[in-house]
C-alpha cells in the first residue's frame, strides 16, 4: 500500500514531513490497530520506515519524538542529492 501509493498516509504535524498510516489487525478495526511512521519526500527517494506501534502500545508520537523527526527528516530529504 504504502509504496504504491506513498502519499497515502496523513502528514504528522511538528514532524518534518513524516506520514503515518494505520492498518487493522484483525478483529480490531483500524481505531484500534496498527501505525505506521514512514517519510516520503519525493518519487526519486525511496520510502523511508521510521516506526511501527499499535495503538494499545501508545496513543501518538510525543513532542520529543517529533522534535527529533524533524532533524531526521531534514537528512532525508537530502539523500541522493550530489553535494
Amino acid at each position: 500500500m504504502i509504496a504504491a501509493d506513498p502519499e497515502c498516509g496523513e502528514i504528522l504535524q511538528g514532524t518534518g514531513g513524516f506520514r503515518k498510516v494505520r492498518f487493522a489487525t484483525r478483529g480490531r478495526g483500524k481505531s484500534g490497530s496498527t501505525r505506521i511512521v514512514y517519510y516520503f519526500h519525493n518519487r526519486s527517494v525511496p520510502v523511508f520506515l521510521m516506526t511501527v506501534f499499535a495503538k494499545n502500545e501508545k496513543d501518538n508520537l510525543t513532542k520529543a519524538e517529533r522534535n527529533a523527526l524533524v532533524a531526521v527528516a531534514k537528512i532525508l530529504a537530502g539523500y541522493g542529492e550530489d553535494k
